[in-house]
């Protein structure tokens, strides 16, 4: 009876039905690796581990495949669509945290790049441009720390309501006139007021350490605070308005 097996793989496998140990099932898989590299790139991404996965598949596919049913290409690439599965969960395996640690070095990374053309630290609004971020999600990257859980992460999400979309004890009102100042502000009088109140995860600091990143003398930004402040302290005169 006629069979479909290719000519270029019937020496390797019928050699390999003859002896499936652990050194004849790697000889087999490297004579039969075209068919195994086409199923990964097709169906994995071309990954490490699609790789290592892919082989697995391709030898429990030989297992089970029949010459007089179909050629051996055929039934390995069809077995190896499981890689797919395999691709989704390399996806959905990307935590909270690990994808926080990722966009933290960006964050740092645009920072340095960005004080190098500015000649100044930037404020959070040009590093939110430059990163196609949220100033909500570029507080939440700074609030991360390593060991957090996912679920501690989440709980302190911004984006998902978490207590990092504010700064701390602020009420609605307060918060809104904080933004409504803040978006008003140049951007040298906004790092100011970003050092000063620690916004966006930010840490506040001294008014010696504000002159220093900024490369401002202390008396320039006590200037600029006192305006700064001024401002914030005409919430009182709007807070019916704003409380609405």
């Amino acid at each position: 009876m006629d069979d479909y097996l290719e000519d270029d793989y019937r020496p390797a496998y019928e050699t390999w039905q003859q002896n499936q140990t652990p050194e004849g099932n790697a000889t087999f898989l490297r004579e039969i690796d075209p068919i195994v590299q086409k199923g990964i790139q097709l169906y994995g991404s071309g990954s490490p581990l699609a790789a290592s996965k892919g082989r697995l598949l391709a030898l429990q596919a030989a297992r089970k495949y029949n010459p007089q049913r179909s050629r051996l290409q055929s039934h390995m690439l069809t077995q190896m669509q499981g890689l797919r599965r395999l691709q989704r969960k390399q996806h959905q395996v990307i935590r909270v945290p690990e994808r926080v640690l990722l966009e933290n070095q960006r964050l740092q990374e645009s920072t340095q790049e960005l004080t190098d053309e500015l000649g100044r630290e930037p404020t959070d609004n040009e590093l939110a441009d430059k990163l196609g971020l949220s100033l909500a999600r570029i507080a939440k990257i700074r609030q991360y720390q390593p060991g957090m859980s996912s679920g501690q992460a989440a709980a302190r999400d911004p984006e998902g309501g978490g207590v990092a979309s504010r700064l701390p004890g602020r009420q609605p009102a307060e918060q809104l006139w904080l933004d409504i100042v803040y978006d008003d502000l140049g951007p040298l009088d906004q790092k100011i007021m970003e050092l000063s109140l620690g916004m966006h995860g930010q840490t506040p600091v001294s008014n010696q350490e504000i002159a220093r990143r900024l490369s401002r003398s202390p008396g320039a930004i006590s200037q600029r605070k006192i305006r700064i402040q001024q401002l914030l302290d005409q919430e009182q005169d709007l807070s019916p308005f704003l409380a609405d």
